[in-house]
């Protein structure tokens, strides 16, 4: 624990570090998580525009995080978010995107019209 005493430095003990260190990380991750979230709002939105129908306002949130393998066999970390639209106003229907960092993996959405359309990423 810190205790300060004028005129002295206040040093700082190994839980001290572990606290900062382990605030700092909650931290980061916290932030690419929302900042994930805001894209995957957008990857929403363009999808639904294309399809026609409208997405529902508040309804991208994070539904689960995982590590798994990519195309080339790499293990990855990806965050999937969920989302809400409607084609008439009155139902509704969901769809997941899948992303790794800012980059959209796959988007799936259960179109009541068409079979399920999942689209994925294109390789760079």
């Amino acid at each position: 624990m810190i205790i300060l005493e004028t005129g002295k430095i206040p040093k700082l003990e190994l839980v001290d570090v572990v606290y900062i260190a382990s605030a700092v990380l909650i931290g980061r991750f916290w932030w690419q998580t929302m900042q994930a979230r805001e894209r995957a709002e957008k990857l929403a939105l363009i999808a639904c525009e294309r399809e026609n129908v409208q997405l529902l306002d508040g309804t991208v949130s994070l539904k689960k995080f995982t590590y798994q393998k990519n195309k080339k066999g790499q293990r990855v970390f990806l965050r999937y978010f969920n989302f809400s639209f409607s084609t008439t106003g009155t139902d509704r229907h969901s769809g997941t995107i899948a992303m790794f960092r800012l980059q959209q993996q796959y988007l799936v959405m259960d179109l009541p019209e068409k079979p399920t359309i999942t689209v994925e990423a294109e390789e760079n």
